[in-house]
């Protein structure tokens, strides 16, 4: 693209659609309070969505105050059975479930304690259960028909949703830029607070299954989950960590309880060794997860279709969750993921329009067929991450991560038990005494578009791509496409993509420039839903 089309474009382009972030979470402080969260919810299956109110008042008048109260449901239809509970046979089209967080964990415990076994199961005690509806007084009749002309005022409100999203496609046309669209595109799409929820509940309740395998142990989700680029139809990528303070903060509930002043203690479990580092680290890792599917087929409700894949580089369980809709991928000597996962936050947080970005790149590249759900020769969306992120290192909108690296104090010093150095500054503030974005106001739409021309142009035959350095240089091997992995900085991400494949990502990168030429995008910006037709 030429220097006058460059100019013409960013003056239809609009400069809008640049967003600030005005404060900062710590990662740490993000896993502990969405764990907290989920250490205090139920996941209850009830009839249908009028049962709510009458759900609400039971466990307020009985155990506490309730901080919040999530009611959705999932099609009969699907990869699961039918859940088994005599609410099952009472629903009609869809399964019906709140997520009910209590204001205090005791009050959650206590209702647990509560909680009976269904005559004909499993004795198994977890945080999910089914309520069993009252016969309905002439007084619970005459509430219930006000609550269905509109005046349930009670707290919390009952926020209800399709587990899956919207179904039906946003407007755009509420865009009166391709920016503004772009944004819309993100929120339509990116996780909803009940996706993250559910999500974490998850991982709550396989961490309680394991509770007496681990008691120093948690399971964390990672991945996009946790990096604030979420989808709400993604996967669940959780991993276990045995030993949960190699990777939680101090003032995690989990480590408080496990923690403290502890040099007058004179007795030790009697234990069996942990191989982490020999040969046989492997061998024992496989058998433990086997026995950990075990757990979670013949104990953990609503995991089905558990899949045992552990001769893959990092063995995993499959499974589905019936009670959320998720596929989950379980390993357990990944917990590198979990640091990579806060790389991309930080990413996140110190540039506000990379989200955005991200969220029109992969759109676009599952509506070219460049990325495929099922593992193969093409690339994948965490590849799109970090090209994302090297393009941005270019533009001097985000740091290389070697200051990051670098500059590390010994409170960022983390090694993982199989001795991945994840050392790297994690303090936002600290960051950007080190770091200046240079940023000259472009827009969101302005970035996409300089993403696409940066890559058809770029010589992926002879370079490879650098994250620590954000620098191309000669690649260390013959492979079609080279992308460093970050933190295994011998292993390269993009090894299984096909020299076919990054010749047709390169060809649909011209393509989405030539047609945002000849579009309404150049000569109409804000017109209707075609710049967003460009871009996708």
């Amino acid at each position: 693209m030429n220097s006058v089309a460059r100019q013409m474009m960013r003056k239809q382009l609009n400069c809008g659609g640049i967003r600030t972030i005005t404060s900062f979470t710590r990662f740490n402080e993000y896993l502990s309070s969405r764990r907290q969260q989920a250490s205090k919810s139920l996941l209850i299956q009830v009839t249908n969505l009028n049962s709510a109110q009458e759900v609400r008042t039971y466990l307020q008048s009985n155990f506490g105050p309730l901080q919040a109260l999530y009611h959705y449901s999932i099609p009969k239809k699907g990869k699961g059975t039918s859940v088994p509970s005599p609410v099952s046979s009472q629903t009609s089209g869809d399964y019906h479930w709140l997520l009910a967080e209590f204001a205090d964990r005791q009050a959650a415990l206590e209702c647990l304690s509560k909680c009976r076994h269904a005559d004909g199961t499993l004795p198994f005690n977890s945080s999910m259960c089914w309520y069993r509806q009252s016969k309905p007084s002439k007084k619970q009749k005459h509430r219930k028909s006000h609550d269905e002309n509109g005046d349930d005022d009670e707290f919390p409100q009952i926020f209800s949703e399709r587990l899956e999203g919207q179904t039906s496609p946003p407007d755009y046309r509420k865009g009166k830029t391709l920016s503004e669209q772009l944004i819309i595109l993100e929120n339509s799409t990116k996780l909803s607070e009940l996706g993250i929820r559910v999500r974490f509940f998850v991982a709550s309740q396989l961490e309680q299954a394991f509770v007496n395998l681990f008691p120093r142990g948690c399971v964390l989700p990672f991945g996009s989950t946790v990096s604030g680029i979420g989808r709400q139809s993604g996967d669940l990528d959780l991993v276990l960590v045995p030993d949960s303070s190699e990777i939680l903060a101090e003032t995690d509930e989990h480590n408080i309880e496990l923690s403290g002043d502890r040099t007058e203690d004179r007795l030790y479990y009697q234990s069996k060794l942990f191989t982490a580092n020999s040969s046989n680290a492997r061998f024992q890792a496989q058998r433990v997860m086997e026995t950990m599917a075990d757990v979670i087929q013949l104990f953990v409700p609503g995991c089905t279709h558990i899949q045992r894949i552990l001769q893959a580089r990092v063995p995993i369980l499959r499974f589905w969750s019936e009670f959320t809709d998720l596929q989950c991928d379980l390993s357990m000597t990944n917990s590198s993921g979990v640091h990579m996962s806060e790389l991309i936050y930080i990413m996140s947080q110190l540039e506000p329009r990379f989200p955005t970005l991200l969220f029109a790149i992969r759109s676009w590249a599952s509506a070219r067929k460049i990325t495929n759900p099922v593992p193969g020769r093409q690339p994948t969306n965490f590849m799109f991450v970090l090209l994302l992120i090297y393009f941005l290192q270019k533009r001097q909108l985000l740091p290389t991560l070697d200051i990051l690296f670098n500059n590390a104090r010994d409170r960022d010093h983390k090694v993982t038990v199989d001795g991945i150095d994840c050392s790297f500054l994690r303090d936002r503030e600290q960051i950007l005494k080190h770091f200046s974005p240079q940023t000259q106001g472009e827009s969101v739409a302005e970035l996409l578009f300089d993403f696409f021309e940066f890559y058809s142009e770029f010589d992926f035959n002879s370079k490879g791509v650098s994250l620590v350095t954000g620098s191309s240089w000669g690649k260390p091997d013959s492979g079609p496409l080279y992308i460093q992995n970050p933190l295994e900085r011998h292993l390269n991400v993009a090894r299984n993509v096909s020299k076919e494949e990054v010749t047709r990502f390169k060809s649909k990168a011209k393509e989405f420039l030539y047609m945002g030429k000849g579009m309404n995008i150049l000569q109409k910006p804000g017109s209707t839903s075609a710049s967003v037709r460009t871009a996708r």
